[in-house]
């Protein structure tokens, strides 16, 4: 039995493809949203400066999150390691895995609180109480600098449409933000800072594939990966 589920695992690497590319920017990047600082200044600066798309060369994208539809797939658990230093939540976008672990690091010599929400669509289910940031999947207190916290990633906490990303926040400072997608598959990727991703042991069809940007939202794309083919693709953001 052993020998034949190997078997299965190389016939299936053999005969899957690749999807590689680069997430581009048309045109010149937004100017950053600054918001005033009103509480600890000395820890955090007496402005924010939030940068709401980060390019590097020729245009490259950085922290896109690109994922395929409807392919399936073990996965892995993994860590999502998330750090708060001066006041900032690094990185500001995180892909993980169900079965893994969401480790948080505070950075800072001061009490930071965080919330992990399921963001978008599902404050729409609640109509007698509105839930204007989502629903609390956790809230972490991180009192002092070098506490580390970690908490199990379940799979309700996955992407779907209907529920969307974990938003992070904080009550204490709002201008904080960070974004993490779930995944029940392996198919999925974040952009480096040069706009690249790649996305190995796909399953031949016909997919769409999805890319999530925090300015520009999701855009999606229908792609083709065949056996033992790589599919290499430029994909743009923008006007």
């Amino acid at each position: 039995m052993r020998s034949l589920l190997v078997l299965l695992t190389v016939i299936t690497l053999v005969w899957s493809g690749t999807i590689k590319g680069r997430v581009v920017l048309k045109g010149p990047p937004p100017p950053p949203e600054k918001v005033k600082v009103t509480m600890d200044v000395v820890v955090c600066g007496k402005e924010a400066v939030l940068r709401k798309v980060e390019t590097g060369p020729k245009g490259g994208v950085k922290d896109a999150v690109v994922w395929v539809e409807g392919a399936k797939g073990p996965v892995k658990g993994s860590e999502v390691r998330i750090t708060i230093k001066n006041c900032k939540v690094h990185p500001r976008v995180s892909v993980g895995f169900v079965g893994g672990e969401y480790v948080f690091k505070n950075e800072d010599p001061i009490l930071h609180t965080i919330q992990l929400k399921i963001g978008l669509a599902y404050k729409k289910w609640r109509k007698t109480r509105p839930l204007e940031t989502g629903a609390t999947v956790y809230n972490l207190a991180l009192p002092k600098k070098g506490v580390e916290v970690r908490r199990p990633i379940k799979r309700f906490h996955r992407y779907q449409e209907k529920t969307g990303y974990i938003y992070v926040r904080s009550n204490a400072h709002p201008w904080m933000r960070g974004y993490i997608f779930i995944f029940d598959h392996p198919f999925a990727d974040i952009t480096d800072k040069k706009g690249r991703f790649k996305i190995e042991g796909v399953p031949p069809g016909r997919y769409k594939l999805k890319v999530w940007h925090e300015f520009f939202g999701i855009k999606e794309l229908e792609v083709e990966v065949k056996g033992d083919e790589e599919v290499d693709l430029t994909v743009y953001l923008g006007p």
